[in-house]
């Protein structure tokens, strides 16, 4: 079996088949496409309908439900946006037990706090996200939520090469890095085709090798069948763990400046998991030490205590490790201590 991170083509195109299909029977059926592919972000939830297999909702937006009905639209007087992957979304958990609707309910209806989490996204999806809403509303502050996994995905356009995902196996764009400049890559297909078809298309295949650090290379191939057989090789991940960081810091500092063009105020926060394949490690205390002191930085690390930490698994986290409601009461208790605090230290500076 493959190693996750480390897919063969016939397995990329066999998992993008199986979504193209699903997709279909899933139309036949008059179920709603929670999940759609987009040419600005990679991919975006539709406003306004249900998942067809998990409990989520989306709002006129086309952003996760995140309020309760009882809080009128124009009762709001601070606006706060967070942004960023599965575990901002609320994967696995109804809307009213993620974080975020939870940190909304503690705030209360004189905040707006908007859920901008979309399974499976990056950190450059995050910020492109944010440059697209700022546009539309007003926002007091704005919150990009860093976990371990997406580092990776920064580097990244194919989610098919990552992993065999049944619900988001699709094309994103990224940015690549010279020096201190980033440099957008659209997404590297031309649409209007099966997504498999892609892969066969000589001009996608040369995009996707020269940008995706996850293409299914015969050399990457070579080096996971060397480490089963034991030859002690780093695994794709602690070989990319550097230029992953590096690429995340980078985003950070281009959401800082997005938020300054915006006339925003930026905050970034640290969401980890502690648990599966990619528990929280160094890449925070490095996120942590670069931006010290610049902007609010929410350690949510802070919320899960030894004690909390000893509690059984199934209090700690759903099966795919996404936060339950009590440990997401957990984050938005810290959060919502940490957004109060923001908000007064910024008018008290006015």
């Amino acid at each position: 079996m493959t190693a996750f991170g480390n897919r063969s083509m016939a397995e990329v195109k066999a998992n993008l088949a199986r979504y193209e299909n699903m997709i279909v029977e899933r139309r036949a059926q008059g179920l709603d496409t929670y999940i759609v592919p987009d040419r600005a972000l990679g991919w975006r939830m539709q406003p306004g309908v249900r998942h067809p297999r998990w409990p989520y909702s989306t709002n006129s937006d086309g952003n996760r439900s995140s309020w309760p009905e009882s809080f009128g639209e124009g009762d709001a007087v601070r606006e706060v946006a967070i942004f960023g992957n599965s575990h901002v979304h609320g994967d696995e958990s109804p809307d009213d037990e993620t974080w975020v609707y939870q940190t909304q309910v503690r705030l209360g209806p004189d905040w707006r706090i908007h859920n901008l989490g979309v399974s499976a996204f990056a950190t450059d999806q995050a910020v492109l996200r944010f440059q697209e809403f700022a546009s539309q509303r007003r926002l007091d502050m704005a919150v990009l939520a860093i976990t371990t996994t997406e580092i990776y995905r920064n580097l990244n356009q194919c989610r098919a090469f990552i992993a065999e995902d049944r619900e988001i196996p699709l094309f994103k764009p990224r940015f690549t890095l010279a020096g201190r400049k980033l440099r957008l890559h659209e997404l590297p297909t031309l649409g209007g085709r099966p997504l498999e078809a892609e892969l066969d298309d000589p001009l996608v295949r040369r995009e996707l090798r020269r940008n995706d650090a996850f293409y299914p290379r015969l050399t990457t191939q070579a080096i996971d069948v060397a480490r089963r057989l034991h030859v002690p090789l780093p695994d794709i991940y602690r070989r990319l763990f550097p230029k992953a960081l590096e690429m995340t810091i980078a985003l950070c500092r281009h959401f800082l400046h997005l938020c300054n063009e915006h006339g925003v105020r930026p905050a970034i926060m640290i969401l980890p998991v502690f648990w599966g394949g990619f528990p929280a490690g160094r890449e925070f205390d490095a996120i942590a030490r670069a931006f010290a002191g610049e902007v609010p930085l929410f350690d949510a690390r802070d919320a899960f205590t030894p004690e909390r930490l000893n509690n059984p698994r199934e209090v700690l986290h759903h099966r795919a490790n996404h936060y339950t409601g009590l440990s997401g009461g957990w984050v938005a208790d810290h959060i919502a201590e940490g957004l109060r605090a923001a908000m007064e230290s910024h008018r008290g500076g006015c």
